[in-house]
């Protein structure tokens, strides 16, 4: 008869066994994953610099998602529901829709045959769960959005296949950086107080302008609040050195500071801030032609708005909450820019103008994965529907090819030449001894870091200043400055920019940034500066 094990021994045999029973767990890497699913790693914040942004790095390889015929699928019997928010970039719909409320006698109803109920959720939260639940169980079918947070949130909600389907507006001037008054260009920003609403467009609009100027995501110190208006308040506070936010708050906040003012807007950042409507995945499967017929009725609002601006600012006034005189009402709509049909096509071709859907998808989605922000990658076709856009074209038989055309601003004036910059860029453009001519490497390196500044600030003169060493004679190395500047603008103009958006300088060896007395110093002082200049 075998002997009975002892309390201790029946203890030692346990523990002998988790000790088995761990080591293979460890031996097998379970311990691990466990830990990573309690406790899940948070990525490293990666720097943004200026090569993060633009250049052929950001262009889609795939095309736009327009592969299956608009055909199939039901009329919906209840009025499509959106979720829009306080801005003067929802002026085409509000048009159409004569307000807020499914409207019989508007031109939603009358001349495109659906029933539009447009809900003003200003908390995103809020928003976002809407859009979660779905129209039919008292959400919405559509949400507003902005390119560069779609690409942010859109892993979040994949499993809704959502579909970006119109753009309906540009931000222009609704966006801004107030400044103290010691600031007074980007480069000044360094080790300063910033405040911003994380992971929003204010955000994204921050990192662009810094990495433009020169600057890098830690070169000011971050101060994250809660949202833009809260921004725009701790700055008018006086507890921050600049904050990003957006109209009106932003600008109160400018102007109720001593000393405090606008550094740079989407005024003449004029093609960063890119407002969308997003739809579930579902209901576009379902409900194709309401879709299509939604997206033709905003589109003819906008035309309705550009007829009529003064009727519009006072529907935008009757309808939206937190809109208190026709004068703000006014002031919103001077903030935006409402593409047409033509521009919307522009828009998601991949080749219809310098910036478009695709080119800020896939920058927007790079700066949030290098600030551990997001994982995945999604291509910007598998984002996108254009075939509501492409199929509201019956409705508009004159819009031509829907290129974004290239002279959208004036720049019949020259640009002032006392005018201060907003930022400057310094660009390296390698020329040979005595030579003015661009080689294939000098027209590659203005491509990936010049063109897309260019395209971005598209309100906005551009200086170009050419500086040179001080080896030879000053007046030979001025000429040859402005020679090279001259060369490196009408490179610029052959992609289609305005000739007088260019305000061209040769400095020769007048503004050297380094000291001539080394090869590394005259190598620094060889090189073109690009600077932002507001009209």
């Amino acid at each position: 008869m075998a002997k009975q094990l002892t309390p201790l021994g029946r203890a030692l045999v346990v523990v002998c066994g988790l000790s088995l029973v761990g080591y293979a767990l460890y031996r097998y890497g379970v311990f691990g994953k466990v830990a990573r699913v309690i406790a899940p790693e948070k990525k490293s914040e990666g720097t943004i610099s200026s090569s993060d942004f633009g250049g052929p790095a950001a262009t889609s390889p795939g095309g736009t998602q327009a592969s299956k015929p608009l055909t199939g699928g039901s009329r919906l019997n209840r009025p499509i529901r959106v979720a829009i928010v306080l801005w003067g970039g929802y002026a085409g719909g509000i048009m159409a829709n004569g307000g807020m409320a499914p409207n019989r006698e508007s031109v939603f109803s009358k001349d495109f045959g659906v029933q539009v109920e447009l809900l003003q959720i200003d908390d995103f939260v809020k928003s976002r769960d809407a859009f979660r639940a779905g129209g039919d169980k008292g959400g919405v079918d559509i949400m507003w959005s902005t390119v560069d947070a779609y690409a942010l949130e859109y892993g979040g909600l994949s499993k809704l296949n959502p579909k970006a389907i119109m753009q309906y507006d540009w931000s222009r001037g609704g966006d801004a950086i107030a400044v103290d008054a010691s600031i007074k260009s980007v480069a000044d920003l360094r080790g300063k107080r910033l405040a911003c609403a994380q992971e929003t467009p204010s955000h994204y609009f921050a990192l662009y302008v810094l990495s433009q100027g020169g600057l890098n995501s830690k070169d000011v110190n971050w101060v994250f609040t809660d949202s833009a208006v809260e921004a725009a308040n701790v700055f008018k506070a006086g507890r921050v050195d600049a904050a990003v936010s957006w109209s009106p708050d932003v600008y109160v906040a400018a102007r109720e500071r001593q000393g405090g003012h606008i550094l740079a807007s989407t005024k003449e950042a004029s093609n960063l801030i890119a407002d969308i409507f997003v739809a579930r995945g579902d209901f576009v499967e379902k409900y194709p032609e309401d879709v299509r017929r939604f997206v033709g009725g905003w589109l003819k609002g906008v035309d309705m708005v550009k007829q009529n601006p003064d009727r519009a600012a006072v529907l935008l006034q009757k309808s939206l909450t937190g809109v208190n005189t026709l004068e703000d009402a006014k002031a919103m709509l001077e903030d935006v820019k409402l593409p047409d049909f033509a521009e919307n096509r522009g828009f998601f071709d991949p080749q219809g103008s310098l910036v478009n859907y695709n080119t800020i998808y896939q920058t927007a989605q790079g700066i949030w994965r290098k600030i551990g922000k997001i994982s995945d990658v999604y291509q910007p076709h598998q984002t996108v529907d254009t075939r509501f856009v492409e199929a509201a074209a019956e409705w508009f038989p004159n819009a031509g090819t829907g290129a974004v055309a290239k002279s959208e601003f004036d720049f019949s004036k020259p640009a002032k030449t006392a005018s201060a910059p907003i930022l400057t860029k310094t660009v390296s453009i390698y020329f040979p001894t005595g030579v003015s001519n661009l080689d294939e490497n000098a027209k590659a390196v203005l491509e990936t870091q010049v063109v897309d500044l260019a395209a971005t600030f598209g309100s906005a003169y551009m200086r170009i200043a050419g500086n040179t060493d001080n080896v030879g004679s000053r007046e030979s190395n001025v000429r040859l400055s402005r020679a090279r500047a001259d060369a490196v603008a009408r490179f610029l103009v052959s992609k289609g920019f305005p000739a007088n958006k260019f305000d061209v300088v040769g400095n020769g060896p007048d503004k050297p940034v380094a000291s001539n007395d080394t090869d590394e110093g005259r190598a620094k002082n060889r090189r073109t500066d690009f600077e932002v200049v507001p009209r």
